[in-house]
């Protein structure tokens, strides 16, 4: 399997044997700060890659439409689309990476917690006014801040 680690992948996995290829993005390195996974990052085999401009924009507008761009780092954004571009699985325990992986056909694997179980479409609300909106944080009518909600939610098959 090739493998694309995210930070928390480098940092609590020790058992890399199963991986064909590993990728990550630079960014995820700068992330590394703790000796241990430092030490362990000199003894593997990382491809470390970007991904192209253009598939990094069309992840965020998926994530726009699913309402995770605000909780996606630039990081995330670039992992999804390493991702994409080398038909890696992702590793990682972050909701939102695995939620526009999950629309977007990219296989993932959750370390710690479980995987999802339902792919969400989020959208802005403001309790004020009770009106959606697609992003933003303040309500452009009442100057209420806007909650993040649930809209569409779809149960995955074949968890």
């Amino acid at each position: 399997m090739k493998a694309l680690l995210d930070t928390s992948a480098l940092i609590y996995l020790n058992d890399f044997r199963k991986f064909k290829k590993i990728f990550t993005v630079t960014e995820v390195l700068d992330e590394i700060k703790d000796r241990n996974t430092l030490l362990k990052l000199s003894g593997l085999k990382i491809e470390v890659l970007e991904p192209k401009k253009e598939t990094v924009n069309e992840i965020k507008n998926i994530a726009r439409k699913t309402g995770d761009l605000e909780k996606l780092s630039k990081t995330d954004l670039k992992i999804l689309a390493l991702a994409k571009e080398t038909g890696s699985t992702i590793i990682s325990d972050d909701y939102c990476i695995q939620n526009v992986a999950q629309k977007i056909g990219i296989n993932y694997i959750s370390l710690f917690s479980k995987k999802i179980t339902k792919l969400i479409k989020w959208k802005k609300f403001c309790p004020i006014c009770r009106r959606y909106f697609g992003n933003g944080k303040i309500c452009p009518f009442c100057g209420e801040k806007l909650i993040r909600l649930p809209t569409k939610i779809k149960k995955i098959r074949n968890l």
